[in-house]
């Protein structure tokens, strides 16, 4: 009785010395890690920039039904038809139903048409439907909105192949002719348009105004000083703009700095500035001009620009980078980094041992470091390598339980 007894406070003083040690290592870790990631970085002049570019306000008649022919964003070539102008709301509506329906007839056609060959590979289908979804997915948590409806285009038309493939829906030609009576019998009802609103010039068609079309002249950069920046106040909309229209050549780019921060551009140096905008993180610029304020404390720099697309028709400010320096390579955090034998490394967890690899930093702050991606040499941190960022009594070789 008396053994069963010591053996019963043997495994609980076991069982309790056990869970004291998970506790423990679970609280107070003996090292921790971070995975070494892929980075770039640009170093430079903070700005806001403002925008000032060739701008032509698009109006019309307020009692004007417009149906666009041109949607919000997308380029049009000079006398190009932006708006139809209908009597009445209804037609406009049944243009809208028009273009709907041969979009329609259009995707059906296509399926029909779709090589039987091509079609007997379910793989590929099947494939093609996963990357329609993944695609919206990805510009939707991107918050790139304004290509959804081709994507979502494209993923019906993926899965009615793929439906076709598996037997699902093969005949189509009953829809078809239906969706042919509908479009004929709205092509006969439809009137006449009784005017048009043509593009005076080339360019991105915005369909709407924010009062400073007029404010910036691309014809006048040598009025834009830092006072002139200061006082910017838009001017009253009219009721009869519909939109404009944005040119798709030079355009400007327009900042304050210090005049020691002016001080380190000269006019036709060629710069990159890195944006927060996702079709354009970085823009090649040349220096166009500086003016300098009434008290020589401060200027305005001015960089010209030829890349345009609908992202950049519509921004007027925003945060900006002019860059000095880009910097790719490997990002850790500072305090990961350590000194050994009067080399500068960090020490590397290889499955349960610590290994002690060497490091050339090409950038550091505060809070971090970017390490140069090396390849050359056998001993080098990688992507993905478990870095540790904190411990104790750390050496090359040592096990970590």
């Amino acid at each position: 009785m008396g053994n069963y007894k010591a053996i019963k406070i043997i495994v609980v003083i076991f069982a309790l010395i056990f869970i004291f040690h998970q506790v423990y290592s679970s609280l107070f870790k003996p090292i921790v890690t971070q995975s070494a990631e892929y980075y770039e970085y640009s170093d430079g002049i903070e700005i806001t920039g403002h925008i000032i570019r060739n701008e032509t306000i698009v109006t019309a008649d307020s009692n004007s039904v417009l149906h666009f022919m041109v949607d919000d964003g997308l380029r049009v070539s000079k006398n190009g038809v932006i708006a139809q102008i209908y009597d009445s709301k209804n037609a406009s509506v049944m243009v809208t139903q028009i273009n709907a329906l041969k979009s329609q007839i259009a995707d059906i056609e296509d399926l029909e048409a779709y090589n039987a060959k091509k079609a007997a590979d379910l793989d590929l289908i099947t494939n093609r439907v996963k990357t329609a979804v993944n695609d919206m997915i990805y510009s939707s948590t991107h918050g790139n909105y304004q290509n959804m409806p081709e994507l979502e285009k494209n993923y019906l038309l993926s899965i009615n192949r793929q439906q076709m493939i598996t037997g699902e829906q093969t005949d189509f030609s009953e829809q078809l002719s239906s969706l042919n009576a509908e479009l004929t019998e709205l092509n006969q009802s439809l009137p006449n348009p009784i005017g048009s609103i043509k593009a005076e010039q080339s360019g991105y068609f915005i369909s709407s105004i924010d009062g400073y079309e007029n404010v910036f002249s691309a014809q006048n950069l040598d009025a834009v000083t830092p006072e002139f920046l200061k006082d910017l106040t838009p001017q009253e909309k009219s009721n009869n703009a519909i939109g404009k229209i944005v040119s798709d050549y030079e355009w400007y780019i327009a900042a304050k700095v210090s005049l020691n921060d002016s001080l380190k551009y000269k006019v036709g140096d060629n710069l990159l500035i890195s944006t927060n905008l996702k079709s354009s993180p970085t823009l090649s610029v040349t220096v166009k001009q500086i003016n300098l304020s009434s008290d020589n404390d401060s200027a305005v720099v001015i960089y010209s620009c030829q890349q345009m697309n609908s992202e950049i028709a519509y921004m007027r400010t925003g945060s900006m980078t002019v860059v000095n320096s880009t910097y790719k390579g490997l990002k850790l955090p500072k305090k990961s980094l350590r000194v050994l034998d009067g080399q500068t490394g960090v020490y590397v967890l290889s499955g349960i041992t610590l290994e002690f690899v060497p490091v050339n930093v090409i950038y550091s702050n505060d809070d971090f470091i970017i390490c140069e991606q090396q390849t050359s040499v056998d001993k080098v941190l990688r992507l993905y390598d478990e870095v540790v960022v904190k411990g104790r009594n750390l050496y090359d070789g040592k096990v970590v339980g």
